[in-house]
């Protein structure tokens, strides 16, 4: 382990670079129906930076941090935002279907 920036790898300072622009677009989209979706994204951005880090200092730990947080945070987070996704749009397409047969809630 060399505590110097030659340790670094040049296509992990790319990916490192492209995680954090894409961060940009992420922040300026972010609504509370994306949430589970940006939370997988900066997983993943906390896995490209814990990547490139561990080659300069605290190898095992920050190793820890890219496979648990980066790659395990980012799958569970996205599955979870696919599956809230997807129970929201049944919840309205049962609703707009109960609507259209006159079987919804009537307003008094």
């Amino acid at each position: 382990m060399a505590l110097s920036i030659g340790a670094l790898e040049p296509g992990e300072l790319v990916l490192v670079t492209i995680a954090l622009v894409g961060l940009i677009p992420v922040a300026a989209r972010y609504t509370s129906d994306a949430k589970w979706f940006a939370v997988g994204y900066c997983c993943l951005v906390v896995g490209a930076i814990a990547t490139n880090a561990e080659a300069l200092f605290l190898g095992d730990l920050l190793n820890v941090v890219e496979h648990g947080v980066g790659l395990m945070g980012s799958g569970l987070a996205f599955a979870y935002a696919t599956y809230r996704r997807r129970k929201d749009l049944q919840d309205q397409s049962t609703d707009s279907l109960a609507d259209d047969h006159g079987t919804g809630a009537t307003e008094a």
